[in-house]
């Protein structure tokens, strides 16, 4: 169990980090809700490859055991 939450945290503070060099990196014309959808689409797709790949792991290990 520990694993999963230290890789969660990891994962979390890459994303944040990830975020804040995004934003001092944009115009400062961009709306909010712009950078904030950006913002969504860009944790959905690392949650969704972050589960796949935590399932691809699990089975690869389970397979070879």
């Amino acid at each position: 169990m520990g694993i999963f939450i230290l890789g969660s945290t990891v994962f979390m503070l890459a994303f944040t980090f990830f975020k804040i060099s995004a934003l001092k990196k944009t115009k400062k014309d961009q709306s909010w809700s712009k950078l904030t959808l950006v913002g969504l689409v860009d944790y959905l797709v690392l949650v969704i490859g972050t589960l796949g790949t935590g399932i691809l792991f699990m089975t690869l290990y389970s397979m070879s055991h």
